[in-house]
């Protein structure tokens, strides 16, 4: 009798024990960290360039072609302007800069651009951790 019932609550911790590590190890894959490009993948930064086009209406974008190899965060803001005589003009539109980020959640690459939260899943899957 004592045997049996020694028996049932090991069965029950095991099964919550069981319930738990599956639990964690879902959560953790749907986690979004950091990403990279590894070198010369051009087929990444074509998909990049493409989708920050259309996120920015169809403008053509000049990106690097280093382009998240070293950090994970693109920023596109209007370039500053300096007279003929050298002198940095300060612009008054104070427009804050455009950023986009690279995700990898799970298997997946992700590209958010942060100030309008739109968010794509990448063909590529190519990216790693930062």
């Amino acid at each position: 009798m004592m045997n049996k019932l020694i028996c049932r609550y090991t069965k029950t911790i095991m099964l919550f024990v069981l319930s738990f590590v599956l639990c964690a190890c879902a959560i953790q894959a749907s986690e979004k960290e950091w990403a990279l490009l590894p070198l010369d993948n051009e087929q990444a930064r074509t998909e990049i360039i493409k989708l920050i086009s259309e996120s920015m209406g169809g403008k053509t974008i000049p990106i690097a072609k280093d382009v998240f190899q070293q950090t994970s965060r693109l920023l596109l803001g209007k370039t500053s302007v300096t007279s003929p005589n050298g002198i940095r003009v300060i612009r008054t539109d104070n427009e804050a800069a455009i950023v986009f980020e690279l995700l990898k959640q799970g298997s997946h690459c992700l590209l958010r651009r942060v100030d309008n939260a739109q968010e794509w899943t990448l063909i590529t899957k190519s990216c790693i951790k930062r």
